[in-house]
């Protein structure tokens, strides 16, 4: 299947799948659920990754499993792009086709918790 489907795929299913309908990934860290928006969707779409097909896959078929066992790493109110209505964010940590991946998790001034993106590398340092 080419990229373009893949891409559509994966932005249709978690659409109708967790974002209209309020879904969301309970994590007792953060004693809340880690919910979708159509903005976390896209940015996690559009991320670049090195096994980008892979990273598909796992949102078409797995996001919520992977979401909810990944490795809690910790929380920083450092942002490489500020935005007022964002306090900070919680990183975890998975594998997508073998190769370690992070999720972001924003938390907003209102205390709710979004999946923003799934990258590479973190972009702080959790042994600080």
């Amino acid at each position: 299947m080419d990229l373009k489907s893949l891409r559509r795929i994966a932005k249709d299913r978690l659409k109708d799948d967790l974002v209209m309908k309020g879904e969301g990934i309970y994590r007792q860290e953060l004693g809340a659920e880690i919910k979708l928006s159509m903005t976390g969707v896209k940015e996690c779409i559009n991320q670049p990754f090195c096994l980008y097909v892979d990273k598909l896959n796992l949102l078409i078929k797995g996001l919520e499993e992977a979401l909810a066992t990944a490795k809690h790493l910790g929380y920083t109110d450092y942002q490489t792009h500020p935005k007022p209505h964002v306090l900070g964010y919680h990183y975890f940590e998975t594998e997508i086709g073998g190769k370690t991946a992070y999720f972001n998790v924003q938390v907003t001034v209102q205390k709710q918790y979004f999946l923003y993106s799934i990258t590479e590398r973190l972009h702080w340092d959790p042994n600080i």
